[in-house]
């Protein structure tokens, strides 16, 4: 499990660069925290999550409808 914290000085700035993260395959963890500086949101992601993006998705294979013959 990896984590990061993004740190802004407004509320704009912090959603801007966590929306960067999103693509990569970081998800959310907890509320938006307030502190001296700005504010914070943690982000986690499994190693896993990073190969996921990156492979393209087969196109779904259409079902074939057979018919019964009794």
């Amino acid at each position: 499990m990896e984590y990061n914290i993004v740190t802004a000085p407004s509320l704009e700035l912090l959603a801007t660069e966590v929306a960067a993260f999103l693509p990569q395959g970081w998800k959310l963890k907890g509320g938006i925290l307030e502190h001296n500086k700005g504010y914070a949101q943690q982000l986690v992601r499994n190693p896993s999550d990073r190969i996921r993006p990156a492979r393209k998705e087969a196109a779904p294979k259409q079902h074939r409808r057979m018919k019964w013959i009794e």
